[in-house]
């Protein structure tokens, strides 16, 4: 585990679906991915594309959650198996925290 970095703003991206659910129930309790590996996968504003094409290349409806890191009291950064430093979340997500919520063109 690596230390909390000074962050503003943190991106996840999902299908609309996962995000109209999560509308409804106002709050974001991970993609399935996430729900199995037991925390939210997060992507610094650098990371955006890499994990685009690694993880979702080819998949329609997706969107891209800009969420504040103001109020996210159990997250964390971790190195991922790639040896890189990525945001991980250990709790569902407020929908509050989302600033804005982009639709994804892949």
């Amino acid at each position: 585990m690596v230390a909390r970095l000074k962050t503003k703003y943190i991106y996840k991206i999902c299908k609309q679906t996962e995000w109209d659910k999560a509308l409804k129930e106002g709050v974001f309790k991970g993609s399935r991915i996430d729900i199995l590996d037991g925390f939210i996968h997060l992507s610094k504003k650098n990371q955006i594309n890499s994990t685009l094409n690694k993880y979702f290349l080819n998949q329609k409806k997706l969107v891209l959650l800009k969420i504040s890191c103001e109020n996210l009291k159990k997250l964390t950064y971790e190195k991922s198996s790639n040896n890189k430093v990525y945001p991980h979340l250990y709790s569902n997500l407020n929908i509050k925290s989302v600033m804005e919520v982009k639709k994804i063109d892949n």
